[in-house]
């Protein structure tokens, strides 16, 4: 039986409507108010899953009848947290201490279904930089502004001529939204994709 219950997607995010778009289900969007803080001790892995289901549970509780989609990405280098870069200082920094290194993302993703029943999910992603020059980081900085990008680059533009190799299980994870597994979870709540 196909499910016809509304979509809400729990994201300010444009990247994440942009991805959820392309798999052309009906949905909603909903920014959901949730402090982002990391708690004392909290991991990578689980500050992105405590975020994604934080996200989707907050929009659930006003939308019971519908399947909410909560998503949350964190950026590690050295076993650091980093987020947004904010400025143009803030993302030459992150670019010069990521050139000829590796940093992970883990993207977590939560699905509440109409029944309550939560599926949830992280993907995690290691992307590689080649060696870059000031002169590379500052034209590539220009021209993208990537100021509301988790490692200060787009994937889904000109971000790829900074890497030599990027390593995951699903691709569009990288953008914010693991899609492959965000399918199987619809597919689980009876949506079609496709």
């Amino acid at each position: 039986m196909v499910n016809h219950l509304p979509i809400i997607l729990a994201s300010s995010s444009v990247y994440r409507k942009q991805q959820l778009d392309s798999l052309r289900v009906k949905f909603q969007v909903r920014k959901p108010d949730v402090d982002e803080a990391t708690k004392t001790n909290e991991m990578p892995e689980q500050l992105a899953s405590r975020l994604a289901i934080a996200k989707a549970s907050k929009i659930k509780a006003d939308n019971p009848m519908a399947c909410v989609i909560g998503s949350d990405q964190v950026c590690t280098f050295n076993n650091e947290v980093f987020g947004k870069p904010g400025t143009y200082e803030k993302a030459k920094q992150q670019l010069q201490m990521f050139s000829d290194n590796c940093i992970e993302f883990f993207t977590s993703l939560c699905v509440i279904d109409s029944h309550g029943q939560q599926l949830t999910h992280t993907d995690v992603t290691v992307v590689e930089f080649r060696k870059l020059s000031l002169q590379e980081i500052n034209r590539y900085i220009e021209i993208e502004q990537p100021f509301n990008c988790a490692g200060s680059f787009k994937v889904e533009s000109l971000g790829l001529s900074l890497f030599k190799s990027v390593t995951s299980k699903d691709p569009s994870a990288l953008m914010g939204l693991p899609l492959i597994k965000l399918c199987e979870f619809l597919r689980l709540c009876g949506y079609k994709t496709p």
